[in-house]
Formats: structure tokens, sequence, C-alpha cells
């Protein structure tokens, strides 16, 4: 069924969520307490009393001991949900939205995400890998091969994740090499003829000394269909991962994890756009092709993404005695090579390509308490060094007859920036289950920026610094040792900067938040429930809107207020048989936003702006936050049993969100919609094999990935239509 507006199944939902959320804490006193955990790994590890272990805090903690709201995904929950890359986890994580802008992924978490776009710009939702962070949103929506976990951090997260994680942050942790011989390797075939290859080999190769690699291919036709060329294959797509991991172990107190990672993307999907509403300057051409149907575009110039990546990382430990030391060493390398139809028309209005090679280096340093005292504490340093030049050409023309222009090179800007930190937290428990945290982090910040305008030839530069300190503090009471309630106050800060895509030196200063938290755990053998109540003020909040030609304009314009509840509860309800609930009502409003920008097509002849999308100003107080849903919400459920000898495992999750705006001013609506993924997997009796079904968005809803409006256009890209297929794994 398509859930469409005024249906009664979204009133079921929230019905079933509020049930869980009440039910949960029911027998949380009348089970046995587990005993406790044992050195955790730095992924996320659930043991047989269903308690998981992270490191949110920069050392290992149970999930229910760590005073921030945390939903952790493992890899097995991945991969029964047909999860396969980050820009899909909101369906596993309500409290998160992932939308696009172009390739750059935009995370939202609890109506706090990034609101800007372009160089020097980066999303105020890190994301982290194996505690390395990846500053460029046009590499981060990675693919979910040889996945451990991923921990989403929910609220500000700036005292240990540093200056970009104003709403939070995702933690994506990738197995390590085992001295015991272990191979994984996986076929899919599935609609619009995706061919999906993966696989995964460890093995000691010395005493002290292990390896791994990992891999994956995937490549298909895509949904889109270009109705001016009649080309059904306009979305073809491949692309292509590896992955390798050294392990070596000197000593008891000493190792070495050198790892390696390259990508290849060959994908157009995120830029094959239409006109939603028909809103194009390809109306004023009389004859002229216009879609706004999923499934359809009207291109005529080149639209793609290509996408290489590499990186080397060092993770360095030492076992010091009275701590642990910690060095994470990093290089990446980034370089997007993008081509664009701005009206969305086959007529020769306006299209453009650009290019956007990234380099960053980064080092880290933790020194973690060792011991099971009443004082655990960790100290660190950061240090990033982040480049990106951004080379953009255009094709423009705006005659009524359509009459194209050759791609010439319009402008060059180079974005620089150098960040410094250090930072220090601790938790001292004060009183027999009262336990007090306190933290800060201090930051320095140099953006820079040069830009080169043709053909004037005009180029200037310039640099800005940022200081800031970000402190947080926690009170924490341990009900029972499966449960325990908390209250934080924390602030946030991301960092100011330079606008290159503006060809401005007038700084765009940093975004502030400050966050109050009030939650409840807990965690044994029948359920796992967390809850969280939250405010937040938000202030000097940075907007980017777009202009011609890859202009855009971006300031501190907006702040808002945020409140809300969020929570997750999985019930054990036999050996066999597990649900999971989870839920978020997010309530964001902009407090004061006078001078919003929306846009209004000039339909006058006479004007030389005929047919453009002209900016205009929309007082925006009271309004939502963009990209914001009152009500997100999802179930699952798996129930096993047994067939043939072997075991047949049957998987659903049902995700829905509420209405939300693309847009500050209100004119770029997304209904309320829901997406069904259904699996079903039958497991010899050796354990060797498995074989799957699966079906993802099984009813074919039709929702929007991403939608903007500038100067030509308000350009949407639809989400991927109904996909069924089969899958083979094979384990060694």
């Amino acid at each position: 069924m398509i859930v469409q507006k005024g249906d009664v199944y979204p009133i079921t939902l929230k019905v079933l969520m509020l049930a869980g959320v009440s039910l949960g804490a029911i027998p949380a006193f009348a089970q046995t307490p587990p005993s406790a955990p044992s050195a955790a790994p730095a992924e996320t590890a659930a043991d047989d009393t269903n308690e998981i272990v992270v490191t949110a805090q920069k050392r290992s903690e149970r999930l229910t001991d760590v005073p921030i709201s945390i939903s952790a995904v493992t890899a097995d929950q991945l991969q029964k949900r047909s999860l396969t890359q980050v820009a899909q986890l909101s369906q596993s994580v309500p409290a998160l939205r992932i939308d696009y802008a172009g390739n750059s992924i935009q995370p939202t978490i609890r109506g706090v995400g990034s609101q800007v776009a372009g160089p020097g710009f980066y999303s105020n939702i890190p994301i982290y890998v194996d505690g390395f962070y990846l500053p460029s949103p046009g590499s981060s929506d990675l693919n979910l091969i040889n996945i451990s976990s991923v921990n989403v951090l929910k609220g500000p997260q700036g005292t240990l994740f540093g200056f970009n994680a104003t709403g939070g942050a995702i933690q994506v942790t990738t197995k390590d090499p085992q001295q015991d011989p272990t191979l994984i390797a996986r076929a899919s075939y599935a609609r619009f003829n995706k061919v999906a290859l993966a696989g995964y080999a460890s093995t000691g190769i010395a005493p002290g000394l292990a390896i791994d690699i990992a891999g994956g291919y995937e490549r298909g036709d895509g949904f889109v269909t270009n109705v001016v060329t009649n080309d059904d294959e306009a979305g073809k797509y491949h692309q292509w991962q590896v992955r390798t991991k050294i392990l070596w172990e000197p000593s008891d107190a000493i190792s070495f994890k050198l790892a390696y990672a390259h990508s290849y993307t060959d994908d157009p999907a995120a830029n094959l756009t239409n006109a939603r509403d028909g809103m194009t300057i390809g109306t004023i051409i009389p004859g002229n092709t216009i879609v706004t149907k999923r499934g359809q575009v009207a291109n005529n110039a080149p639209n793609y993404i290509h996408l290489n990546t590499d990186s080397i990382t060092l993770t360095s430990s030492f076992d010091l005695g009275f701590a642990n030391l910690t060095s994470y060493t990093g290089f990446r390398s980034d370089k997007v090579s993008q081509g664009l139809e701005y009206d969305t028309t086959p007529a020769n209005i306006n299209a453009a390509t650009w290019k956007i090679p990234d380099e960053t280096f980064t080092q880290e340093f933790n020194l973690t308490s060792a011991g099971s005292g009443p004082f655990n504490w960790v100290l660190g340093a950061f240090y990033m060094d982040v480049k990106n030049n951004y080379f953009y050409n255009l094709s423009n023309s705006t005659s009524p007859d359509g009459s194209g222009a050759p791609f010439v090179p319009l402008f060059h800007t180079v974005n620089k920036n150098e960040s410094i930190a250090i930072f220090a937290d601790g938790t001292y428990e004060v009183a027999d289950g009262l336990f007090l945290t306190a933290g800060g982090r201090y930051s320095w910040d140099n953006p820079q920026l040069k830009f080169n305008l043709f053909p004037a030839a005009f180029i200037d530069e310039g640099d800005v610094k940022f200081h800031n300190f970000s402190p947080r503090g926690v009170i924490r009471y341990e009900l029972t040792p499966q449960s325990n309630v908390y209250a934080s106050f924390t602030k946030g800060y991301k960092s100011g900067t330079l606008p290159g895509s503006s060809f401005s030196l007038v700084p765009v200063k940093p975004e502030k938040i400050d966050a109050w938290e009030v939650g409840y755990k807990i965690s044994n053998r029948a359920i796992r429930f967390n809850i969280a109540a939250y405010y937040y003020d938000y202030k000097d909040i940075q907007v980017t809107a777009y202009g011609a030609a890859g202009a855009s304009i971006t300031r501190n314009a907006a702040a808002a207020r945020i409140y809300g509840l969020d929570g997750d509860l999985t019930f054990q309800l036999t050996p066999d048989f597990d649900v999971t609930l989870s839920g978020a009502y997010t309530n964001a409003k902009f407090k004061s936003f006078p001078d919003a920008i929306g846009f209004q097509q000039d339909l006058n002849p006479a004007n030389a702006t005929y047919g453009q999308f002209l900016a205009i100003n929309i007082p925006a107080d009271d309004f939502p936050v963009q990209r914001s849903p009152k009500f997100a919400g999802s179930i699952g459920a798996n129930y096993h049993v047994d067939v043939a000898g072997g075991k047949l495992a049957l998987n659903g999750n049902l995700f829905y969100t509420s209405r939300f705006y693309f847009d500050s001013v209100k004119q770029l609506p997304q209904k309320e919609y829901a997406l069904l993924n259904l699996r079903a997997t039958w497991t010899d009796p050796s354990d060797h094999y498995d074989f799957s079904i699966f079906g993802t968005n099984v009813t074919s809803t039709k929702y929007r990935v991403q939608n903007f409006t500038d100067t030509f256009a308000s350009r949407q890209v639809w989400g991927e239509p109904a996909v069924y297929g089969a899958q083979v794994t094979v384990r060694y």
C-alpha cells in the first residue's frame, strides 16, 4: 500500500511508537543484572545480554552508560534491512534525514543540518570512518561494505568531535584483520539490471601480523529515461571500491593498523533532475519539452558525476599502563567532476561543468585513562589541513530561440582551512551510582580564500581567524546495573568560513548551539530501550541561496528554537522473534528570519530577465526549519524458523516521515510518505550459504531526495522506485 495524506496508517504508526515507549520500562527492574563487560573493541558489539559497546566518548563503554542519545546499527541489521549506503540510514534512524545537494549528502539530525553547499563549506554533522574525519560532503555517501557498525550520535558533539559537529556525528567502523582465516563473498541481481558483487577476506600471515581486504563492484541501468533521446539507460552507472588493512601487534601493549581505501564512482543519478511542477525558464520557449514525472528527464547537456577517492590512514595504539595513547594519522584525496543541465530542458539555455579536487591531512592524539577507578578521562589534540580547488565552466544563453554557447571558464576558487583543537573530558563517580561529567574543547580555525573571475581576470584573496570554546556538563544516575537516567548541557560550534562561490571576502560567522537534554536508557535480555527529550537554542545559522552562473549567496540569516523527543525500543519476544520500534518528534522553527530568500518567476516578456526565477525576500519567522519533519518513525521485525534443516529469516522494515520542506520559505514541500523493505533469507545447515530474496520500497512510493530553486529552474531528483532481487552469500 502507498500511504497517502489522510490515510489511517501514519496515525497507527504513531500510536504503536508511543505504546512501545510506554511499555518499554515495565520489565526494567525484573531482569538479572549482566556481568561486567570485558575490554571492548573499537566497534559496536552486542553481547548475550543484548548490551552494546560503543566509543562515543572516545573510550569503550556500554551504550546504556553513555549519557548521549545514540542510535547504534550493527552490520547484521544493515544487511537485514537492505541498507547499503550512508544515505539510506534515515530508514533505520528516524531522527536522521539524509538528502542531497548534487552529489553532496546533507544530513539533518533533530532539525540541525547543513543549509549550505559549495566550496569551503562542510556539513555540521561530520562522518568518521574508523576514527578519521571525512570533510568532503561529496564523498561521504559511503558504500557500506566491510562495515562492522554505524553509530549515529544525536545532538551537538563539539567537545569530543570538533568544530563541525553542531547537530551530531556519524561513526562508521569497518572490520579489523584477524588471525583466523575468514572469507565472505556476496553476489546479487536486482531490477534495473543492477548487479552487485562484494567480498571480504582476512587472515594471519605471521604471529602478531594480520591482513584483510574488502572489495565491491556495482553496476546498473538506473530507472531514468531521457525522453528527448529515448535513452532508457540515462541513469546507467558503475562503481567499485577496495579497502585493505594490515594489523601489526609487536606486543600486547603496542599495535599499528595501516589502511588504504580507493573508490571510483560514475553515477549521474543525483544530477538527473527535472522541473518541479514545470517550474523552469524553458517554459518561455514554444514547443519546448518539459518533464516532471519520476523516471523522466529531458536534457541535452551532459549530466554526470565522477568521483575518485584515495585515503591512507595509520592508527597507532600504545598501552602506557596508567593510560592508552592512540594516534590517528590520515591523508585523503577526493576528486569530483560534474556536469549539470540547469534548466532541465532540451533547449540550450544554461548548463555547466565543474571539478573540485580536495586534499585533507588530519592528525589526532587521544590519551585515555586505563583501569576501572571512579575517574575516567580522555585528553586529546586535533590538527586538520584541508584544501579544495573549484574550477567552474558555463554554457549560457537565455535567448528565446534557445541557441546555445560553448562551455567557457567562469571562475576558479581555492579554499583552504587549517584547524587546531585541544580537548579534555572526564567522568567521576561522586557517590555510588552518581556520575558527573565535564569537558571542553578549544578550537582555532583559519579559513583562506582566493578566487579568479573570468574573463575579467579579477583576482582577490584573504583569510579570517575564528576561535571557540565548546563545553559540556552531564549528570548521570545508575538506577540499576542495566538502566540509567541523565541530564546534559552542551554547546556546539560550526566554523565560519569565506564563501568561495559568493566571491566574497566578507566572512560567514560560525553557527552556535546551546543544547539541553534528558534521557533514560535500559538494556537487558528482553528489551533495549532508549529515550531522550531535548531543547536547542540555535544561532547564526548559515544559509545558502542559489543564483545565476554557479554563484550563490551565503550568510548568517537566522536563529531557531528546536525541541523534541526521540527513542528506540527493541523487544526480544522469543528467541526467534524480535521487534524494533523507533520514532522522533521534532518541533523546529525559525525564531528570527525576516529576510529569507524565495523565488518568483518573471513572466513579463519586456524584461531582460523574462522567464527567470528571481530572488525575493520572504519573512520566515515561525516557519519550520528545512528538512525537519515533525514526526518520523520505523517498525522492524525479524522472525526465524527452521526450514529444510536450515534457518529461514524473515525481515521487514517500514519507515514513515511526515511532511517537511526542502527550503526555508515553504515553497518546496515534500508530502508524507512511507518506505517498506522486505527480505527473506534461508541459511543452509552448514551455515556456509545464504540465499536471499529482497525488495526495497516495495510499494514504489514516490518521494524526492533533492529539490532546490535557482535562476533557471526548480530542480528535483526522485527517489528510487520499487527494486526487487536475489542474493547469494558464501561464508567460510
